[in-house]
């Protein structure tokens, strides 16, 4: 990997800012919003870490949620005493943070995760006890706090155009039907919280990572994603962690509230994951970002389905596009072998390019059965549409004015349809299973 040509030419200027003579910056990865870069001397030692703006935007370009932001909060959250980075430079155009290069690793093995796991959750309930107007964000209460947060969501959906994604439109509206109603004080919520995002050392917890989050709001939330996040990165038993922060709060956490939470981080989730995908510029990497959408729309179908005080259990059919029940035997369909001859053409592939014509080669194999399947369950929980008789293209605009049983039933529809999404996905399936271990998707 290489620094992107909008940074490559600034090394000058960061060298500057540290106050060295010449820095070289070393790519690592970074989610969908933002580039980050260790910054090293020549020799190899190094000095800082660079939080960076892509020159074309990311997710979050346009948005509250910049760089700036996020480096007054650091140095914020710092006074307070919690252990974050500091902020030794910012940069603009494209915004750019250098932060104290620290020790340690975001990705700990099992022991080193247990071990260090009850600090971080003490260091949890203590950020959640502080005043929000210290880290500069208003008072108010939970309930206005998660409202005037659900609307960002809403707008942010709207502006990238994930909100026309039905199953994104029909979680923000269960979410706003089933908001909490709490008069209680809002607190200090990190808005990312959990593996990956915390650097662990000799057993000790050394940084809290990636504030661009941050808001006032509800403290389940940051318990809902360590829940959502240990899907892809794994931190110990969550019920466990659960325990570990009750000790450390001396409160006891709400279940019904932990669903709602785990709903709605999954819908911030799939809205940036989506629009993320949507914005993508030609030649970046889609397909991990699509794994993840994958994984968490099932995830938020089910967890959706939950809060309508069903059940959906995920993965619990098998996918096959062969089904005698179904009207016809869509498998090996002309389009894969469409893939085939490209597969052929391109001849000897990377394992990128593999792996795409893999995702390919399965999802027009299985497009016929979902098709098939959804059909069938728009027929047989939803009442007819006159607009819309084969009742699939109007899913979306159903949902405003569904009553609440057909919000139940759309949950179910919209949901079982994420789930067999998946099936074209092994490594989706796995992320699944991951979180099923935890409580989530059963």
């Amino acid at each position: 990997m290489t620094p992107s040509s909008s940074w490559a030419h600034r090394t000058d200027e960061i060298a500057a800012a540290l106050g060295v003579d010449a820095v070289r910056l070393v790519p690592v990865p970074a989610g969908a919003s933002r580039e980050a870069y260790r910054v090293e001397t020549p020799a190899g030692a190094g000095i800082a870490f660079l939080r960076a703006d892509p020159a074309t935007g990311g997710v979050m370009d346009g948005s509250e949620m910049t760089l700036a932001r996020e480096a007054e909060v650091l140095r914020r959250v710092r006074a307070c005493g919690l252990p974050v980075p500091a902020v030794l430079a910012t940069l603009s155009d494209p915004a750019g943070t250098l932060l104290e290069l620290v020790p340690g690793t975001s990705r700990p093995d099992p022991a080193a995760v247990e071990q260090a796991a009850p600090e971080y959750m003490a260091l949890l309930a203590r950020l959640h006890r502080l005043d929000p107007v210290d880290l500069g964000v208003a008072a108010s209460s939970i309930t206005a706090a998660l409202r005037s947060d659900l609307d960002w969501w809403r707008e942010r959906a709207a502006t990238t155009g994930t909100l026309n994604r039905p199953l994104i439109r029909l979680a923000l509206r269960i979410l706003a039907d089933g908001l909490p109603d709490d008069p209680a004080p809002a607190g200090p919520v990190h808005g990312d919280a959990g593996p990956g995002n915390l650097m662990i050392h000799e057993g000790r917890v050394v940084a809290l990572l990636d504030w661009e989050l941050f808001h006032a709001g509800d403290p389940h939330e940051d318990l809902a994603w360590i829940w959502m996040r240990g899907a892809h990165t794994d931190f110990g038993d969550f019920t466990i962690r659960v325990a570990e922060y009750e000790a450390a709060a001396d409160v006891v956490v709400d279940p019904g509230r932990l669903d709602w939470h785990a709903a709605f981080v999954m819908a911030k989730s799939v809205i940036s994951l989506w629009a993320g995908i949507t914005a993508a510029r030609p030649g970046a990497d889609v397909l991990g970002p699509l794994v993840a959408a994958l994984a968490y729309d099932a995830l938020l179908g089910s967890a959706l389905v939950r809060l309508r005080g069903g059940a959906l259990r995920l993965l619990a059919d098998p996918a096959d596009p062969a089904d005698p029940a179904d009207p016809a035997d869509p498998a090996d369909p002309a389009e894969v072998r469409l893939v085939d001859q490209l597969a052929a053409r391109l001849g000897e592939t990377d394992r990128t390019t593999a792996a795409i014509l893999d995702h390919l080669r399965r999802q027009l194999a299985l497009e016929p059965w979902r098709t098939i399947h959804l059909a069938a369950d728009v027929a047989t929980r939803l009442p007819a549409d006159p607009a819309d008789p084969g009742g699939l293209a109007g899913l979306a605009a159903r949902v405003d004015g569904a009553d609440a049983t057909e919000l139940t039933a759309l949950a179910t529809v919209l949901g079982a349809a994420a789930d067999r999404a998946v099936r074209s996905q092994p490594r989706a399936e796995r992320l699944i299973h991951r979180a099923q271990r935890n409580g989530l998707g059963v």
